[in-house]
């Protein structure tokens, strides 16, 4: 998984003021639909699509193992429902059962599905394959699925962060590439300038990087790629004053009480990069607690660990 990866949004959305939705009634909340729903099976008798609907408001809740309950129960009402599936495969994974979550997945697969259903559930499976270390045939299923949907910029980043753990660089550049021109989506731009820095390619991934930081009001993100360019063109001084003024803005940005797990992400690289290990270690750590993608702060962690061994 590439450097900062997963927290490509912060660069190009994250200093939009966000529209708060007005406050909904308690009666609209998860919780008054599931009673609902309880009392709508209770006096209908069970049926696949309430079962569904019960499922996904007890995903809202986190209550993980009421909504696999339900998932499990609505397929054997209705075997055909893709979403069904997914989310019966996406949960499992999520409570650490990754052999019924690949089940899940396998199942819907061999269903017959329109394409778009099935480009879906092949990403999930990437996800579970990908989590038990079959990086390949993770990689596999995420070239099918974007063939059958090439719009989801998600799974363009999920593809180059494959790549980069297979240290597939030409191909990982080369597939960014072709979901900037099939989507346009400016998070993959910030994806792209990672995988050009990590195939060495700093005076064309320069360009963007100062286009960026003329045009970005949130520099952060930028200043950090900055100084890894200057630091592998042996710049110290240079990578240090962006780096600082990276932690200067990012200190800014971070609230005390409930911060952005990937602006916490971020600001552990700038510390790693500085050569603030134990800083860095602090930011990754809590950021993985905050559910950042752990494969990819397990790199990073990995990283300082192998660096103080060999020192």
């Amino acid at each position: 998984m590439s450097q900062g990866s997963f927290s490509k949004w912060i660069a190009w959305g994250s200093c939009l003021l966000l529209a708060l939705a007005l406050p909904t009634a308690a009666h609209d909340g998860p919780e008054h639909e599931i009673e609902e729903l309880t009392e709508r099976l209770a006096a209908e008798g069970d049926s696949a699509d309430l079962l569904l609907q019960r499922a996904i408001e007890f995903k809202v809740l986190g209550k993980l193992s009421e909504a696999i309950e339900d998932l499990e129960r609505s397929l054997e009402l209705d075997s055909g429902s893709a979403l069904a599936h997914r989310e019966l495969s996406k949960n499992c994974l999520a409570i650490g059962k990754p052999e019924e979550a690949l089940r899940a997945a396998n199942r819907g697969l061999g269903l017959r599905l329109p394409s778009a259903d099935h480009a879906s559930l092949l990403a999930v499976r990437a996800e579970i394959l990908g989590a038990r270390g079959k990086r390949r045939d993770a990689l596999r299923d995420l070239d099918e699925a974007i063939k059958l949907l090439p719009a989801n910029v998600e799974w363009y980043l999920s593809r180059s962060q494959l790549h980069a753990r297979l240290n597939l660089r030409t191909s990982r550049i080369r597939g960014l590439e072709q979901g900037i021109e099939a989507t346009g989506g400016s998070v993959l731009i910030a994806e792209w300038v990672d995988a050009l820095i990590a195939d060495g390619q700093n005076t064309k991934a320069l360009i963007t990087v100062e286009k960026e930081l003329s045009d970005s009001r949130c520099q952060s993100f930028w200043l950090i790629r900055r100084a890894q360019i200057r630091q592998a063109a042996r710049d110290a001084k240079g990578a240090s004053a962006d780096l600082t003024t990276a932690l200067e803005e990012l200190a800014g940005r971070i609230h005390p009480v409930s911060p952005d797990p990937q602006l916490l992400a971020e600001r552990g690289l700038a510390q790693e990069l500085l050569g603030n290990k134990e800083a860095a270690r602090k930011d990754y750590e809590a950021a993985r607690e905050k559910g950042v993608l752990d494969e990819w702060v397990r790199g990073r962690l990995s990283t300082i660990t192998r660096s103080e061994i060999a020192n």
